[in-house]
């Protein structure tokens, strides 16, 4: 990506500051666009990771016997 906006730079850079202006102004109108619509579709909120993990039962595991491990007496008050 990145040298693709170089790129890009480097071929505006013969007109005039103007143009330059408009052009870098759409690509950064591009670039927020594809930002939102990235984050829209890959990431998810906390709450709807917990949500998930919470109705697929992903961390059932640690109410097992075998995972209670520490008692009140471990590690150091706060």
């Amino acid at each position: 990506m990145t040298q693709l906006l170089e790129k890009a730079f480097h071929e505006a850079s013969h007109l005039p500051l103007q143009e330059q202006n408009v052009i870098a102004k759409r690509l950064l109108e591009e670039i927020k666009s594809k930002e939102k619509r990235s984050v829209n579709y890959s990431e998810m909120s906390d709450a709807e990771v917990l949500i998930v993990a919470e109705q697929t039962g992903s961390f059932d595991f640690l109410n097992e016997a075998s995972e209670d491990i520490y008692t009140l007496e471990d590690g150091e008050p706060i």
